[in-house]
């Protein structure tokens, strides 16, 4: 695989850490920069698993540097690339499922670490309990089976068997009589196998934070011009235009560099609608 000459890594050598088959969603986007992906065997479970048999240790940020870092060692290389997702009830709206994404680069060389995300609310996270011979074409259809695979378990909560990556008919009916026939309830858990290279909506929202990822790559420092120039924080506060109440929008964003500390802030222009204001549309 070549990288395109002129590029801003310049055919840089990229160790991305997987599993699950996300250099498909990941090299692409950061191929058009330079950056040619390599995808190094880690046991990135390690660092936890969707299926709870290893409980996450630290934030997504800490586990997405983690596991470049990881990547980066592995292979013997100066850079690592990562993502780590994040899939639960949206803070603000309980009732709706979101995914959140992180693909996160770290250039040991620059002391470099960049992170970029991207979020969506259509991935599903659905299970049902079922007993051998149960009709579940209601379920199979809703969360998309075949194209999103499933997992099966004991319906007793007993993490010690389970069965990943069911992806056909046949391989369902048996993983529910072995789960169904083992389980203390007498019933097995269908569940769906949110690992990326079985989730298709995943996969969209991970390339979508690659892509981002390889903008951001792309823009150097106004300072000391390394690459990774970019979006570090919001600042809210953007006053209401009929009341000058502070809202929730954004007053300024702050860009900055992770290499030098450089920061830049720009201030928002205009104010918010009346709409967004807690006092005028409590």
């Amino acid at each position: 695989m070549n990288g395109k000459r002129g590029a801003v890594w310049d055919d840089c050598v990229v160790a991305l850490a997987t599993r699950h088959g996300k250099e498909r969603q990941i090299a692409p986007a950061l191929l058009k920069v330079g950056l040619v992906t390599q995808v190094v065997p880690v046991d990135t479970d390690q660092f936890g698993t969707f299926t709870g048999e290893i409980a996450r240790q630290g934030s997504a940020r800490d586990v997405v540097i983690a596991k470049a870092r990881a990547g980066l060692e592995a292979a013997g290389f100066a850079r690592g690339v990562a993502s780590e997702g994040t899939l639960g009830p949206y803070p603000e709206l309980p009732a709706l499922t979101y995914d959140l994404e992180l693909v996160g680069f770290v250039d040991i060389e620059r002391g470099l670490t960049v992170i970029e995300e991207a979020m969506s609310f259509e991935t599903i996270v659905a299970s049902v309990r079922a007993r051998t011979g149960d009709d579940l074409k209601q379920f199979l259809n809703r969360v998309g089976f075949p194209d999103q695979g499933l997992i099966v378990q004991r319906a007793d909560g007993d993490l010690d068997q389970i069965v990943k990556g069911v992806v056909t008919a046949v391989q369902l009916e048996s993983a529910i009589a072995q789960m169904a026939n083992s389980s203390a309830d007498g019933q097995a858990l269908v569940v769906t196998d949110q690992r990326a290279h079985l989730c298709p909506t995943r996969r969209r929202v991970i390339q979508e934070a690659a892509e981002r990822l390889a903008l951001r790559l792309s823009r150097r420092c106004p300072k000391c011009s390394c690459p990774g120039f970019g979006l570090i924080a919001h600042e809210p506060g953007l006053p209401c235009r009929d009341c000058g109440t502070p809202t929730d929008l954004d007053q300024a964003i702050v860009e900055g560099c992770s290499s030098c500390g450089e920061r830049i802030r720009t201030p928002s222009v205009g104010t918010a609608d009346p709409t967004e204001c807690e006092y005028c549309n409590p």
